[in-house]
Order: C-alpha cells, then structure tokens, then sequence
C-alpha cells in the first residue's frame, strides 16, 4: 500500500507511533497539517505530555476497545451521533474500528482516522467531571430532549395531530410497540378513535424507522377519507389511492409506491390481486372494517369471501410481514370467524386459537379492546358526555291508514304469487320486502317505486335515478337501500290485477303526499323544538333512501331557502362529499345522508343532534349512524330522535323491535351492575344489535303475523344476548387500556413540552417576546443564527402548544415533534457538544445521592430494534429508585447548579448499582419477541439537597 496516500486522521483521534526502540507510544492528534503527499499530524503524547510533529504515514491507530466516539470527518459522519468501538480489523493495510451507533443500532466498519475520542456519561461521571457553569440546566434539557423522544417513539402522541391523545390511545400504541409484535386485532368500540390509534402508530413506526412499505385496505368508500385524515391529522402524506392516484400496468411499478390506500373489493378483483401478489412484500399491512373478512366452518369445510382469501393470500405468499386488523365489531357472535381473523393475525399460534375457549388468556397477546364507558381524559374524566334518544311517534291519519291496508293486500298477493312459484318466486317476494322498507321510509318513496314499477308494466321508461359511484370497486353494503331503490323488475304482472291495485295504490299514495302527517311532524313539530333555543342549529338527518333525501330537501329548502341543505349519498364523488361536509359544519345547517354516511364521517365538532327520518331494519346501521355524532370530540350530549309511525303494520313491528332492543340492553346493563351508565348501554346496544339479525324476522312478519313476529325477535334477541354475554366474557382477557402499565415509565405531558421549549429558547438566545390567549399563544423573536438553520427569513414567529389553536390558527406553529423549530432544538439538545453529560445537581425534588438517565433497547430475533424505553435510576445508599415521579417534576423547571461531587470510588459504586438495575429491567422486559439489547447512558448527575 503507499502510505502517502493516507487521509490526515482528525482532531481528537487516539494514534499511536512505532519507536525506535521497539516499544510505541500513544497520544491524541491535536492538528492536521496537510502538505500534500507529505501530510504531517500535531500529536499529543498521553504518557509523557509532550507533543511532536509526526508523518501520518508513521501512525497507525491509538484506539481501545470499547471507547466512546464520534465520526467528524464529515457532516454526514457527524449525523451518526456517539458511539464505541467493538473490533479492529485490517484490510489491504488500512485499519478500521467497527462501532456500535447508541441511536440507530447500526454497526460500521469506519477507517480510525475518521474517528474521535470523546467523553461518554461513564466516563465523565466516574473521574468526577462537573461540567460547565450551567451544566446542570444543560443536563436537564438534554434529560428532556431524550424522554421526549422516546415518549413519541413510543406513542406517538407528541406527532401532529388533529386531536389531543386520550389516555387509552396513547397506551394501545405503547403497547404494541413494546410487545416488539406488530400483528393485533384492534377492535375498540365504535367512536373511540381507531382511525386517530393507526395513525398515532404509524407516526411512532415511522420514527423508529420499522416500516417503510405500508398498504392500507379500507372499504370502497373510505379510500380518500383515510388518506385525508393521515394527512390533516398525522402529516403521513405519502400515501397514495390506488386507482385514483396511480395505477399499475406492471408489477414491478409497485417498487415506486410505498405508501398506499386501497379499496379492498378492488384488490380482491383477480387481475389486480395477481399484480399486487407480485409486489415486493409490505412492512404492514392494515386492513380497516376487518369483521368484513369472512370465513366460516362448515364440519371440515371453509368458505372463504373473496375479501378473507385477500388477506390469506398476502399472509400465505409473504407479502405481509405485519398485519393490523380493525375493527368495532370483532366477534359478531360467530366463533369461528372470529378465529379466523385471529388465524390471520398469527398463522403460526393456529393450534392455540383452536382452543381459545380453553385457553382465552391468549387473546391478550393478540387483540385489543377498550370500550366507551372505561374511556376518560387525562385528568380521569368520563369523555363521553352521554346519548338522550327520543321516539318521535307520528299519529296515522285517514289518508296513511287507507295506504297501508291497500298495501298489505298488494304485499300479500306479491307475497303469496311469489311462494307459489318456489324459488323462482324469490325475486318476487324480495322486491314485496323493498317496497316494504321504502314506505316505512317515506310516501315518497314508496309513491316512486310504484310508479316506475307501473311503468315497467306498461313497459314505459323513466330516467333512471343517478346510479351509486363505486369508483371502480363493488360490493359496499353502506349503498345497499340505494341499490333496492333503483330495482329494476320484470315487464310482466306479478299476479293477476297487479295494474289496477297499482293503480288504487298511486293514488292513494298522491293524497298521502299532500297530507304527510310524518313529514308535517317534522318540519313543524320537531324542527321548531329543535331550533328554539338556538335557530342555527347543525341538525344531521338520517333515511335509507335518495327519493326520501330529496323529499327532504324541497321541504327544508322551501322552508329555510337555497344553501341551508347538503346532501350525503352513494352517487358523489370523495371531493363532492368532503365539499358538502366542509358547508354543512360552515354555512349549512342541515345536512341529510343516506346509508353512505353511516361510516366514514365524523361530525362530533359542530354538530350534536341527529334525526332519523326512518329506523333501519338492520338495528346495527341506527348505532353506526349515533356513531357519526357519539365519538371522541364530542362536547356536548347527543340528542337523537326516532320518527315512526307505529300505527302501520310494519312500523308496529320496527317499534316492538327496537323497544326489546332497548329492554335487553337495560337488562345486561343492570347485570353488569351500573344501571345508570350510558355509555355502557352503548357499548352493549352496539354488541347486541350486531349479533341479532332481526332483518330476516322483519322480512317474515307480513306472512306469519304480528305474533308470531312477537315470538321471533324475542327468540332472536335471546340467543343474541346470550351471544353478547359470551363475548363479553371472552374479551375479558383481550389487552385494555390499564393506568397501572406505564406507572415505572417517565409519562410525559405537554407541560414538560413547554418547559423544554422555555430552557431551549434561553440557550438558543431566542426572546420570548410575550404571551397570548390565557398564555397559550407566545411570541418569539428569532436570532439570526436561529433564522439561518432554519432556512427563514422571518424574525419573530407565533407557537403553540394548544391543538385546538394551532388548527385555528393557520400561521401559529404547532409545537409538536414535528415542527421545524421543535427538531432543531431536539436535535442540539442532543448533541455531543451541547454538554449536559454530567453535572452535579441542586434539587428538592428528588431524594438520593445521584442518577443516571438512559435508554433501554430491545430487539427482535433478527436484531431488528423494537422497543426502546427512557430510564432513570436514583441510587441512595445501597438502593435504587427507578423512574421515580419526582424526576417527572424536577424536569418541568430550570435546573440548579451544585457544588460537591463524590469521589472516584463513589462514583463507580453509583454506576454499578444502576447498570445493575437497568439490566435487570432488561430482562424484566424480555419476552418471547423481544431481547436485551444495550443501555445507552445520555446523562448523569450527582445530587445536592
């Protein structure tokens, strides 16, 4: 090799020298002199102080095993951060040092010249260096800047987000990142934030660098719904729709795309399942409204839907290394496909979950679940605010009851023709129980099947209501009362007369309009109690179908004039629904959505009272629907009101049928012993109605009679009781939000977010001019040094810890972790060259004679870093104090200087007790997914009282 070649080693680097003599010297280089091929190095000799001018070609390393580093010989060098050496080698003359990095993990073959010896917490704690004059305020933001850190690896909640945390999202994150599996069923109750629990997870994911590929399946009409909300709440903007953002004509195309949302009945289609089967694997992937992966068992059979074989077949082929499942509704009283998604979840624990019911504690490996009536705020406070429900009854008229005989008799002929003709009658006796549930709903809309079904006979054609938009994908149950009402039937009678009983009924359906008891109720009764109080009031009204949407609308319009009415259906595009949502919580006043709302908005923030123009056959789509407007945010109590009309036979029955809903839920909250919870009633009315299918009953009622009605959903709500009872009993042992989880952990607030900005704008020399709105609002005028890091030419800025604010005020800067001011002062705070590794410490706070502060790592069995945890042990006498809660405060205010130190012999007491305690947290935390892996020292103090 030719020496001359050799790059000048750094300031700082341990070299040492060949003698004369034979023996070597060891020494640190002070300088390097570049003199082209003749480069020389001012070395510092250690043993005899001395210093000389060497040819680098005469040096070789200095460095032992185990010393604390730092690569400088570069910028990107630099961005590395502290680490030690762990190897030598040798390769063609040129020597290198493997080093450890602390933060990544990562190991490095670096040529030694590249390197410096610097001075770890160890190090500067055992030989008794204070530090500077304010080593102790810099101890304590570098403490800070470390457990911020963490704490939002950890959950995320530090990120940008729309919403401030609960409680329970915050510990759902933390507990899947440290259960070092990313495989979970989270299946909270509907409104508690699943959306907002992903997101939070994805950030924390994202940070920690553990996913690079992520594929998001969600229903056809929530693609751009979820790329929104990771973008507004999350600033997760990557993300694409596929089929809307981009599309694939290769395999090989999906390499480009690394963050995607897909409509999961389009993905299953076989073209498009083939070519994502061909895409590199995915880090996760996140399938929303899970329970719609179905599989059942019949004896030794399976029978998959499209959807299941979706998810199988990306498990199966390795196309998913994780999988995250969510879903309101996991169970839904079916034991086998319940099992199913948990096979999906983890393929290889199959036997076990085949004797879940012997062995239900395994669920708390892998689901979660929190329901509302356990969820509070910080401060321990119930969020939910409770749910007043009225039924408004509509008194039937002349006109209404001469409609509704006459349409008995038409169904029952309808009915009876179709049985006659076996299974070729189905059809028949379906479009009989279509129009049943479109009259339930409004005259108009019954009054618009009957015509067009006449003028199918009379084979006259009629424009065709707008068709539902399925942005290429099929199959959205939410737009199934849309497609019933744009039934197309045969151009032939049902039975014979069908015309002229049409006839009779068009007309009696006409007089019914001009008379509308329950439309009357509404607009006057109903809407002037409503708008009393306050006449702007956002009311959001509910109906299964467009022509009782419309009827509606001329209705509020004629009232209330042009611009006061939005209108939600399956026949808008993303951008129109977003539009008219954007009006409704702005300008409008009324917005009226079909069963295409029923999922996917969230109204909470302006709006708490709900109208249902009709009452579902399904009781589960009433509970989505309460969804909209019952969920996290919602400040005040939710007003919903029923309309019906009892007096028409099936009304009478949808009435008896939602009355025993409401008896059987009242009796399992009493069981479960807090009568007077009604969030706790929500929680088992949403159980209850998924697990009964009281849609088939109603579809019997007109043939067997009102008694025999009686005694089926009775039967039905019985056995769906009993089901919910059992499920409640198996999700015992599901994972859920517990307090006492993170009590050894360091829980940080925004208040330790404020402080730290505080103790970071005095080092920075940034003015903190003055405070606004109650003090949420500061002003702050930047030095030019500031101004140029952050690359702006603005001297004074406006901050916020407040969400509420930094979403109101556009030009306010959000202070979280990821606000570029915020990532500056991280990212000094943390550097070498800040100081802050020692000091000693004047505290009331906390009680001992010193601590350590530190990071504790775990990895997988592939090495892969999973879970990292902030620590700090506080060693008094012969004891030691983990994360004890008086650090949590003394961090909240600048940091007094002491004076005295221990000595050296103290001082290696002191970190031995708590190397000792860190590991045996380490092991403590060890399990089947997760290994010990390093304890990273980033501060450490002696203690003045």
């Amino acid at each position: 090799m030719d020496m001359t070649k050799e790059r000048s080693p750094v300031n700082g680097c341990w070299v040492s020298q060949q003698l004369p003599s034979g023996t070597s010297r060891v020494g640190v280089v002070e300088q390097a002199i570049d003199a082209g091929t003749d480069s020389q190095a001012k070395v510092r000799w250690l043993r005899s102080k001395d210093t000389s001018i060497v040819p680098v070609s005469e040096l070789r390393s200095g460095f032992k095993l185990g010393m604390d580093v730092m690569v400088t010989s570069s910028p990107q060098g630099r961005k590395l951060g502290e680490g030690s050496t762990v190897q030598v080698r040798s390769v063609a003359g040129a020597e290198q040092l493997l080093v450890e990095f602390h933060s990544s993990g990562h190991r490095r073959w670096i040529p030694y010249q590249c390197l410096r010896q610097i001075k770890g917490v160890k190090h500067a704690f055992v030989t008794g260096d204070p530090g500077s004059a304010s080593a102790a305020e810099s101890l304590r933001l570098k403490t800070l800047a470390h457990a911020l850190t963490i704490w939002n690896e950890n959950t995320g909640a530090l990120s940008s987000l729309d919403i401030d945390p609960l409680p329970h999202q915050i510990h759902l994150v933390h507990h899947i990142l440290n259960s070092g599996n990313l495989n979970w069923l989270i299946a909270d109750d509907v409104g508690l934030g699943k959306t907002v629990e992903t997101g939070m997870l994805l950030a924390a994911l994202q940070q920690r660098g553990l996913v690079k590929r992520v594929l998001l399946i969600t229903p056809a009409g929530l693609t751009r719904q979820w790329q929104e909300e990771m973008h507004d709440k999350f600033s997760l903007s990557d993300f694409e729709v596929y089929g809307y953002d981009f599309h694939i004509n290769e395999p090989r195309h999906w390499k480009m795309h690394d963050h995607v949302i897909a409509s999961v009945d389009r993905l299953k289609q076989d073209h498009h399942l083939e070519m994502l089967l061909q895409a590199e694997p995915w880090d996760l992937v996140i399938f929303d409204e899970a329970h719609r992966l179905s599989r059942r068992q019949y004896g030794l059979k399976f029978d998959s839907s499209d959807r299941f074989d979706l998810a199988a077949n990306l498990r199966r082929q390795g196309k998913a290394n994780a999988m995250l499942l969510l879903t309101g509704t996991p169970h839904q009283g079916m034991q086998d496909k319940f099992q199913a998604l948990l096979e999906l979840l983890r393929p290889e624990r199959k036997e076990d979950l085949q004797l879940m019911n012997l062995k239900p504690e395994i669920l708390g490996e892998m689901v979660i679940r929190n329901y509302k009536a356990d969820v509070t705020d910080a401060e321990g406070n119930f969020v939910f605010h409770g749910k007043s429900t009225h039924a408004i009854r509509v008194p039937i008229n002349d006109e209404a009851r001469i409609f509704d005989k006459a349409l008995q008799r038409y169904l029952k002929q309808g009915y009876s023709a179709g049985a006659s003709l076996g299974r070729v009658g189905n059809a028949i006796g379906f479009v009989m129980t279509v129009y049943r549930k479109l009259a339930a709903s409004s005259v108009a809309s019954i009054h618009l099947a009957l015509e067009r079904r006449l003028a199918r006979l009379r084979k006259e054609y009629e424009e065709e209501i707008e068709s539902a938009r399925y942005n290429g994908d099929v199959e959205d149950d939410r737009f199934q009362g849309e497609q019933d009402e744009r039934l197309e039937t045969e151009a032939k009678e049902f039975f014979e007369g069908e015309v002229e009983l049409l006839q009779e009924l068009i007309s009696d359906a006409a007089a019914l309009k001009n008379n509308d008891q329950k439309l009357r109720l509404f607009m006057s009764t109903l809407l002037d109690l409503l708008l009393a109080e306050n006449s702007n009031e956002k009311i959001l009204i509910f109906t299964e179908y467009r022509a009782t949407q419309d009827y509606l609308r001329t209705a509020l319009t004629e009232r209330f004039g042009e611009g006061k009415v939005d209108l939600i259906h399956g026949g808008i595009s993303h951008d129109e629904r977003r539009a008219g949502i954007n009006h409704f919580e702005g300008d409008g006043q009324f917005l009226i959505s079909t069963e295409a709302g029923g999922e996917g908005i969230n109204l909470q923030r302006q709006c708490h009272t709900m109208v249902n123009f009709d009452l579902p056959w399904n009781p589960m789509r009433l509970v989505q629907r309460i969804g909209r407007l019952y969920r996290y945010g919602q400040q005040h109590k939710v007003l919903v009101f029923n309309i019906n009309s009892p007096d028409t036979v099936d009304e009478q029955i949808i009435d008896l049928m939602y009355r025993r809903i409401d008896q059987v839920v009242q009796d399992l909250a009493t069981v479960q012993g807090d009568e007077f919870n009604d969030a706790l009633k929500d929680d088992i009315l949403g159980e209850v109605s998924d697990l009964v299918d009281l849609e088939a009953v109603l579809a019997l009622s007109t043939t067997e009679g009102i008694t025999r009605t009686k005694e089926r959903i009775d039967d039905a709500l019985r056995r769906a009781s009993e089901a919910a009872g059992l499920q409640r009993e198996l999700f015992q042992h599901a994972a859920c939000f517990n307090p006492d989880e993170l009590q050894d952990e360091l829980v940080i607030t925004t208040k330790h977010v404020e402080a730290f900005v505080t103790g970071m704008c005095q080092q920075l020399g940034i003015d903190l001019v003055q405070k606004t709105h109650g003090d949420r609002v500061w002003q702050l005028r930047l030095p030019e040094t500031v101004m140029r890091v952050l690359g702006t030419r603005k001297s004074r800025i406006e901050i916020t810890f407040d969400r509420v604010i930094g979403r109101q005020r556009p030009d306010t800067v959000m202070m979280d972790m990821n606000a570029p001011l915020m990532e500056q002062m991280i990212f000094t705070a943390s550097r070498y060259e800040f100081g802050g590794k020692s000091a000693v410490v004047r505290t009331k706070h906390i009680k001992g004679d010193a601590f350590m502060a530190g990071q504790l790592r775990w990895q997988n069995e592939l090495g892969q870093r999973m879970r990292q945890e902030f620590a700090a042990f506080v060693v008094k006498g012969g004891s030691v104090s983990h994360n004890p809660g008086a650090l949590g405060q003394w961090l909240l205010e600048p940091a007094a200087q002491g004076e005295v130190a221990a000595d050296m012999a103290d001082n290696k007491t002191f970190i031995q007790l708590a190397e000792k305690a860190a590991e045996q947290r380490l092991a403590a935390q060890a399990n089947r997914h997760l290994q010990p892996e390093q304890c990273e020292w980033v501060s450490a103090a002696w203690l003045n009282h």
